[in-house]
């Protein structure tokens, strides 16, 4: 990778972790239900940078914004790694960073998935094991999940088949 290429995947690297921490303010002001909009700005930031880290990187620089305005500090970040460690694994297991054309199925599947880790992340060991957020009990927590799921498979819809050919139109990638 040349210097000038590199410096536009860390450019790339910079901005997508900054709008998914404010991204992540939006979803935290809304109780999860502006999902669709951190699910958007990260699908669109790892879809750019397209490096089978790219998820990871951008969700661990957005956590860690993130963690120093949450009054769960640094327990946040988890779900944070979760959910780029877990889009990671399944656009590399599923080949969607290996090629040029865009596997809808498999990034709605992706998303879905990563969703979900998260989700279970933060109610079991942030609500149930440590106590630190309040258990809104079953019917609110399924909604939540529920909003979740369907924002993060209707943003792996969308983004791949609407937003990306945009993006790679203005970017020229």
């Amino acid at each position: 990778m040349t210097g000038s290429r590199l410096a536009i995947k860390v450019s790339l690297l910079a901005m997508f972790s900054v709008l998914a921490f404010l991204a992540a303010i939006i979803v935290k002001l809304t109780v999860s239900y502006g999902a669709i909009v951190y699910a958007i700005v990260l699908l669109v930031g790892v879809l750019t940078l397209k490096e089978p880290y790219g998820a990871t990187a951008i969700s661990l620089i957005a956590g860690l914004l993130y963690s120093f305005q949450s009054a769960l500090f640094l327990f946040i970040l988890g779900a944070f790694l979760v959910r780029g460690l877990s889009i990671d694994v399944l656009f590399n297991a599923l080949g969607v960073y290996k090629t040029r054309d865009y596997r809808i199925w498999a990034i709605v599947l992706t998303m879905t998935v990563s969703s979900f880790l998260a989700g279970v992340y933060q109610y079991f060991f942030l609500v149930l094991f440590l106590k630190k957020l309040i258990d809104f009990g079953a019917f609110i927590v399924s909604t939540i999940f529920l909003v979740a799921l369907v924002s993060n498979a209707l943003a792996g819809y969308l983004v791949p088949k609407y937003v990306m050919p945009k993006v790679e139109k203005a970017l020229k990638l």
